[in-house]
């Protein structure tokens, strides 16, 4: 597969990045990092430009730590009930069986 080259400014910085992925997904990727550390360069203006790049690093990482845990819940949840028995008895529908009455 051939490789898209795409130029992204990132904290203040040019950054040459080549990936399989589109264009459109690399440039959306470092977006998402570079809002990230201006996040953290609004919250904290006296940081070094190095230290806030360390603190964003650290909030994605725990944000992808925690949505990976939630991934592998559901994904067990999700084992669980493919396992459960499937129940035989008929689910009776709403208004079933009910006549319906008609004007004349």
């Amino acid at each position: 597969m051939e490789k898209n080259h795409v130029t992204a400014h990132i904290a203040g910085q040019d950054f040459r990045l080549s990936s399989q992925d589109s264009e459109e997904y690399v440039r959306k990727i470092a977006n998402y990092v570079n809002e990230k550390i201006e996040e953290i360069q609004r919250a904290y203006p006296t940081l070094s430009t190095g230290n806030c790049v360390i603190l964003a690093a650290l909030n994605l990482s725990d944000e992808l730590h925690k949505l990976r845990e939630d991934y592998n819940a559901l994904d067990s949840r999700i084992s669980e009930l493919r396992d459960m028995p499937r129940q035989s008895v008929p689910v009776k529908r709403p208004f079933e069986g009910t006549k319906v009455l008609q004007s004349k």
